[in-house]
């Protein structure tokens, strides 16, 4: 059986948790931030139970419960004192108890009008990993070949702009590629706090704090998001995202702020 309403259920509110801790440590700073990174982190490890199929709802339950516990984020897993201990109780027995009641729901539960989100880790990441190294030589650790100058320049299937030039066509894009309703692969830098993770989307998230790598199912175009503000278009997508950027061609490969 595939649980999606319920899990999704909890992801938004883990999203929601995490926009209440973020408003307060943006008012008041100080250790409310931990609130914000685990809320975060569980709607990561509630990504990984999307589509996955599980016996019953008390396997489903069983798997929630050992989720918990199990901690990425350093600052989660090194408390500083009581406040942020404390924050991260309330945290995990308000989200036990929502998930008690959905459970109680389960038979009328709706599916939540969020994007489409999983988290691919084990062995199904691995093969998508080595995929991205295969076809577009991005392993998640250095940046890709359309960002180095010269290269860029010289391949016609291949080519850059500036993020702050494409904001404004980002809906047309999301067109071109069909998105919501196609989903997509996602690779993002690499984190050493994280296990290895792909992710299969419904949606473009422009850089959020590391290079993140788009691909259609069949590899056959790419759109990488940089941390220089960067984004860079390869294969079957190149000619419709230059057509649809024809206004933006002075500003194609061109660089705008300096590096080094």
């Amino acid at each position: 059986m595939i649980f999606n309403a319920i899990v999704s259920l909890l992801k938004l509110w883990c999203q929601n948790k995490a926009k209440v801790y973020e408003a307060v440590y943006e008012k008041h700073g100080g250790v409310t931030h931990v609130g914000y990174i685990l809320a975060n982190e569980l709607d990561f490890k509630l990504s990984t139970l999307i589509d996955k199929s599980f016996e019953s709802a008390v396997e489903l339950r069983k798997t929630i419960f050992n989720l918990i516990p199990v901690h990425y984020e350093p600052a989660v897993c090194n408390l500083k004192n009581e406040t942020a201990e404390y924050i991260i109780e309330k945290i995990n027995t308000g989200f036990c108890e929502y998930l008690e009641e959905l459970l109680s729901k389960k038979e009328s539960l709706e599916m939540p009008d969020i994007p489409y989100y999983r988290v691919i880790v084990d062995d199904e990441a691995l093969g998508l990993i080595d995929k991205f190294r295969k076809v577009w030589r991005y392993d998640g650790t250095d940046y890709w070949f359309p960002l180095k100058r010269d290269e860029s320049k010289e391949n016609s299937d291949k080519f850059f702009i500036m993020f702050d030039y494409l904001e404004p066509y980002m809906k047309q894009l999301e067109q071109i590629i069909g998105l919501p309703q196609t989903h997509i692969y996602g690779c993002e830098e690499e984190d050493f706090f994280y296990p290895q993770y792909c992710t299969e989307t419904s949606e473009l998230i422009e850089y959020s704090g590391g290079e993140c790598f788009y691909t259609d199912k069949n590899f056959s175009w790419a759109i990488y998001f940089s941390h220089e503000n960067t984004v860079s278009f390869a294969g079957s997508i190149v000619p419709k995202v230059k057509a649809l950027l024809k206004d933006e061609k002075e500003h194609w490969n061109q660089w705008e702020w300096d590096l080094d």
